[in-house]
């Protein structure tokens, strides 16, 4: 009967032993990728220019009245960003900054950078898309047709701009 638990307990410790360095193996190899080659991608807010894109909406919600601790906040238009996290360590790293200077973008031929543009469809709960505004104010362009100069001397007040 001894051989049998001898025999069990040096397979018990054998089992162990590997699965003590497979387990450790694992957090190394994982510590490699995460911290030190930075192999992982970052997702965050970027502005959105709700008239050219399809953006999120983010609408705070309105502080109750009589809540002191409570600071409002302003609506605002953003979009999703994806960066692979090396790649904005490296832009850190230099003087120029190049697509990490204020705020997050994609360089042009970036790998593993992508922007996510609002889409109905697949909005999730809390989620929403921005109205796009139809309200861009063009600027007068003259042409030939319109090239009279008034010649009145009355004065033109703010209101009736």
């Amino acid at each position: 009967m001894e051989t049998i638990d001898n025999k069990t307990k040096i397979a018990n410790r054998i089992f162990y032993t590997i699965l003590i360095l497979l387990i450790l193996a694992s957090v190394g190899v994982t510590f490699w990728k995460i911290v030190i080659q930075k192999d992982y991608q970052i997702v965050a807010e970027v502005s959105c220019d709700s008239t050219i894109e399809a953006c999120y909406r983010y609408e705070p919600e309105p502080c109750v009245e009589g809540d002191s601790e409570c600071i409002p906040e302003e609506a605002y238009d953003y979009k999703m960003i994806s960066k692979n996290a090396a790649n904005i360590y490296a832009c850190e790293q230099t003087e120029e900054k190049l697509g990490c200077d204020e705020e997050l973008s994609c360089l042009e031929d970036e790998l593993n950078c992508s922007y996510t543009n609002c889409i109905e469809a697949e909005l999730g709960e809390d989620e929403a898309c921005a109205v796009k505004s139809e309200e861009v104010i063009e600027p007068e362009i003259m042409n030939e047709t319109n090239t009279e100069q008034t010649t009145s001397t009355e004065e033109i007040t703010p209101e009736e701009i």
